[in-house]
């Protein structure tokens, strides 16, 4: 088994094994609302980050007096996940350290994300338990991609439940060294014109935004995702592509200027020995859209 279904009459879902990783979310009447991968555009769906969000500055961190290397958003959207939990709309998915996972992240845990269909929103939980005998450090975060139908050409906006007031964008591989002042159009939206993504995600730390929604130029809301109160969210696209990611993150990526030692990493969650680190998001989502 590769990927586990779920249903409840009003959406269906698909989630793969592999990366504990959504690949659909449907309405009763077949509208896919997750973007569709595609290799030659984007060849993600919905991957977890996990243990770090982003890149870390010269692909690695110290810990201990050691140095470890990670990729890009770590390692658990690689990692097979296992079926702890399945009811008809429900499934409990864990991943545990390994060898291989402690080789270079030298922390056991456990790792558990749970999808819940709820009417016509969609809930995931995540659970993160230190297993170890020393304090825990990591990042978390969600990277959902929502398809944007194009018929009749309609144009797409983001509309904030709260202005953010400061972002911050990538310069060069890395986060740049400082924020922006950042204002929003009228009623907190977000035009997701062309050209916005040209200088890679637009990063919000220190969100007060609990809900952002996606919807038409016109007003007609499609779905409405709540970031669990994440502190950090990105907003990402390769220009011009029919999909926008909207991510709840704990924590982001490295600039220039971090030590390099992981405990001291901005936006890094600590968690002691023995521990549960608890948070969510949810989609919810508007069929007639």
């Amino acid at each position: 088994m590769d990927q586990v279904s779920l249903a409840n009459g009003l959406l269906h879902c698909v989630v793969a094994l592999r990366g504990a990783e959504l690949r659909s979310l449907a309405d009763a009447g077949g509208e896919e609302y997750l973007w569709q991968r595609d290799p030659a555009v984007w060849e993600d769906s919905a991957p977890i980050l996990f243990p770090v969000v982003g890149r870390l500055k010269d692909g690695g961190y110290r810990h201990a007096g050691k140095r470890y290397e990670l990729p890009i958003h770590g390692f658990a959207r690689h990692c097979r996940f296992a079926v702890r939990e399945t009811q008809a709309d429900s499934v409990l998915l864990e991943l545990q350290s390994t060898p291989a996972t402690l080789a270079c992240y030298p922390f056991a845990f456990t790792l558990t994300v749970r999808f819940t269909l709820e009417k016509n929103c969609l809930r995931v939980v995540y659970n993160v338990h230190n297993t170890g005998a020393e304090n825990m450090y990591f990042s978390l975060g969600s990277h959902p991609g929502f398809r944007l139908p194009q018929d009749g050409g309609a144009s797409w906006r983001l509309l904030f439940s709260e202005s953010p007031q400061q972002v911050r964008q990538l310069d060069g591989p890395l986060l740049g060294a400082a924020s922006r002042p950042y204002s929003l159009g009228p009623g907190n939206s977000l035009p997701l014109s062309p050209g916005l993504f040209d200088d890679d995600a637009l990063i919000f730390t220190q969100m007060h935004a609990r809900h952002v929604a996606l919807a038409r130029a016109d007003g007609a809301t499609r779905l409405v995702l709540d970031t669990g109160g994440a502190p950090d969210l990105g907003i990402w696209s390769r220009p011009g592509a029919s999909y926008i990611c909207i991510e709840p993150w704990h924590g982001y990526d490295d600039s220039a200027a971090v030590s390099g030692e992981l405990r001291d990493k901005p936006g890094i969650v600590e968690l002691a020995a023995g521990a549960t680190f608890s948070t969510h998001y949810a989609i919810t989502v508007h069929p007639s859209t």
